[in-house]
Formats: structure tokens, C-alpha cells, sequence
């Protein structure tokens, strides 16, 4: 697998307490799920926290690009601020049920849609400015390769920034 985690980075406010598998355990008995084995390696490694790669190439326009949608950390396991706040948000920001949220910021979502299976999810992404819900990819492994790296300009960057 290519590099992942964000070596510089490593401990961030995305980044929580370390996890162990029977946490991991717990944490899809609660939820319901069965979570993407790849998904459970990654937090084994490290329980959320900014990545690598940035982005990752769509077809659907967005209100973030035409061509890609930014993709900046992964959601660990923890009831605050991790996976297991999804109930909560998807409440809170009139998301269907059935949804992991793994990224976002409220307006953009990146999902595991558990919406017609328990277990080996599509990967959906969410804006809800322009009220899009597509599937970015057909399972988790494959968005993970999917992941690139987006060279932003100063004007991006300045515009990201504004919405942090």
C-alpha cells in the first residue's frame, strides 16, 4: 500500500487515541457495520489524522472543483470528533441514515454507505450546497487507491483556509 498517514502531521486534531482491535470490535457491533478491513488496518496504524494525498478524481462537478474533491484527513474511531459521531452529524446536517462519515466539514461529506448492505460499502460523496450525493467509488480499497495529490494555487488555498 502507498504511503497514507501524513508523517508530519502525525498528531493533529484529527489524529485520536490510539485503538485496538477489540475497540475496532466494539465500535462495528455498535455502529451495525462490518468496517472495510483496509479502513480497520489503517486505524490500527494510526486512529485518524491528516493524509497524504489530498485528493480524489470525479467526473461530477462539486462545489469544491469540476475534476476532484479535496480529501485532507480520515475520520478515526472515538465518539468525539471520530466515526462514531456519524448518527449525530448525518442528524444534524439532513443526511440519509445508513451513512459512516469519514470526511468532511459539514457542507461536504465523504461516506461509507451502509444504506443497502451491512458490510463491503461504496465509498458516496455528499455536497450539500449543491445537493449531490454520488458514489465516488465501489468499495473503500478502491478510493484509498484512488488518492492523489492536488497541487493547490494561493487563491485555493486562501479560499480553503476561509472555510476552516
Amino acid at each position: 500500500m502507498k504511503q497514507f498517514w501524513e508523517i508530519e502531521k502525525e498528531e493533529n486534531y484529527y489524529t485520536l487515541e490510539k485503538i485496538n482491535e477489540k475497540e475496532i470490535a466494539e465500535a462495528e457491533k455498535k455502529l451495525g457495520v462490518t468496517l472495510p478491513d483496509t479502513y480497520k488496518k489503517l486505524i490500527l496504524e494510526q486512529n485518524g489524522g491528516y493524509i497524504f494525498h489530498n485528493a480524489f478524481h470525479t467526473t461530477q462537478p462539486n462545489s469544491w472543483s469540476e475534476d476532484h474533491i479535496q480529501f485532507t484527513h480520515l475520520r478515526g474511531i472515538a465518539e468525539d470528533d471520530g466515526i462514531m459521531e456519524s448518527e449525530y452529524l448525518i442528524e444534524e446536517w439532513d443526511l440519509p441514515k445508513g451513512l459512516i462519515l469519514i470526511n468532511g466539514d459539514g457542507h461536504t461529506w465523504v461516506t461509507m454507505d451502509y444504506r443497502n448492505t451491512k458490510e463491503d460499502p461504496s465509498i458516496h460523496y455528499f455536497d450539500l450546497e449543491m445537493e449531490e450525493d454520488f458514489k465516488l467509488a465501489d468499495s473503500f480499497d478502491e478510493f484509498i487507491e484512488g488518492l492523489y495529490t492536488a497541487e493547490y494555487t494561493v487563491d485555493e488555498e486562501a479560499t480553503e483556509v476561509e472555510y476552516e
